[in-house]
């Protein structure tokens, strides 16, 4: 998605300086990283936000918060990155009606709130509201980049990361 935005030298540039500030070695997952920066190993991190809350609810009085970069109104690819999960039906599916009926449960609003609420994410139903403590952490604006674009520049973003330090 950076190189969509930014282009792949300046892109390169970020990931170096993000590996030239590196506190300590990467952490093998969110959960221990959020624990190293709450033990004050290093002051800020990236990490999936389901993790946040799920670590605060085991330890509701770790001192960590949640900061959404890149929201510069004023930049129209400005946005914090979004995992996103996706579906579909294949070509040579057994039963694509069936499959099809799966599809539109799952992003039904009553899936969507079962979903998000036990995983503590944002929905992806705009009609559902999210979990009183994923509301608590606050809106954000989304990068919009197409995740398409940004999945045919994977190859050359692991090769950037490569030559970059990144771990």
């Amino acid at each position: 998605m950076m190189i969509t935005e930014y282009g792949e030298g300046k892109t390169e540039d970020i990931v170096r300086g993000w590996v030239a500030n590196l506190a300590t070695s990467p952490f093998p997952d969110d959960t221990k990283v959020m624990e190293a920066v709450a033990a004050g190993q290093c002051d800020v991190t990236l990490v999936n936000t389901y993790y946040f809350g799920r670590l605060m609810e085991k330890t509701p009085t770790l001192p960590l918060a949640i900061f959404w970069p890149n929201q510069n109104l004023k930049n129209k690819a400005a946005g914090v990155h979004v995992n996103v999960s996706g579906a579909g039906v294949t070509k040579y599916a057994k039963n694509p009606a069936g499959a099809q009926k799966l599809i539109e449960w799952l992003s039904s609003d009553k899936a969507q709130n079962l979903f998000a609420d036990v995983n503590l994410e944002y929905p992806v139903n705009p009609k559902v509201s999210p979990d009183k403590t994923v509301a608590s952490w606050g809106s954000f604006r989304q990068n919009l980049i197409n995740v398409k674009d940004a999945g045919s520049l994977q190859t050359k973003a692991v090769k950037l990361m490569d030559r970059a330090g990144y771990k």
